[in-house]
């Protein structure tokens, strides 16, 4: 069989924005899946089978921070190697906030267990941001900047004024996260899709693709988010915990293709 980067995106020599934007025109499919279950048994197996199910309909899966911690390195690069077989590009969310010594050692490990891309919180500033850039696309692989949380509670941090030291003037944090996060070079950011007016704003500045959570069971609407600037749409409980998830991740799939 002749390698491609669907196999192991680490030798892969097309960027990770590049493979995303591939995934959702080979699949039709703006839709990351985001896998987000409760505590169950036979959680490996319920992943395998729900990114089998569900893989002509989506581009992407996302892997929260509490799916990954039970799984063993072997588990996930078996996951992120069914995903690739299935030409799905793979998301580690797990908001990367630390040091930059730390931070690089936990993308090593992520990018060896096959992840495509990280999701950092720019909270650790601009310099270590831009190391966690650098790392990732030395291996072709993506940071995603979590600009704007989905949840009620994200306002107590993204939504604060701070004083910006270079200029000492008062901007809000989500602003002064969006500028550093384009200046470090990110592969795209996240904003939440409950927050249309922060969505709407954040997009007029756009220079990557925005990533966005909260569909669904936290109230965002496809719509909006799609005309405020959403360019992948992130979706987990209301197509998971649906009574046919299929039928379900096919609806949605048919509603983002008519936007």
């Amino acid at each position: 069989m002749t390698k491609s980067w669907w196999s192991s995106s680490s030798l892969s020599s097309t960027s990770f924005r590049k493979r995303m934007n591939e995934s959702s025109e080979l699949k039709k499919s703006h839709i990351i899946l985001s896998i987000d279950p409760a505590p169950m048994p036979n959680l490996r197996n319920f992943v395998k089978k729900i990114i089998g199910l569900l893989q002509e309909n989506i581009c992407a899966i996302k892997l929260n921070f509490h799916i990954i911690l039970p799984f063993s390195q072997t588990d996930l690069l078996e996951i992120n190697r069914l995903a690739h077989l299935y030409k799905l590009q793979s998301i580690a969310d797990i908001k990367l906030n630390d040091i930059a010594s730390t931070n690089e050692i936990a993308i090593h490990y992520l990018l060896e267990m096959g992840f495509d891309s990280v999701i950092v919180n720019p909270f650790i500033g601009k310099n270590a941001l831009r190391s966690a850039v650098q790392q990732t696309h030395k291996k072709n692989c993506g940071v995603i900047a979590l600009i704007y949380m989905s949840h009620p509670g994200a306002k107590e941090g993204f939504g604060v004024n701070v004083i910006n030291w270079h200029n000492n003037k008062t901007i809000g944090m989500y602003k002064l996260f969006l500028k550093n996060a384009l200046e470090a070079k990110v592969d795209g950011i996240v904003v939440g899709a409950t927050y249309t007016d922060i969505l709407k704003e954040v997009s007029r500045y756009k220079k990557v693709p925005i990533y966005s959570p909260g569909l669904g069971k936290q109230g965002g609407n496809i719509q909006l988010a799609a005309r405020h600037g959403t360019d992948y749409f992130i979706i987990g409980r209301s197509i998971i915990e649906s009574r046919d998830p299929l039928k379900e991740a096919k609806k949605l799939q048919r509603i983002v293709q008519k936007l």
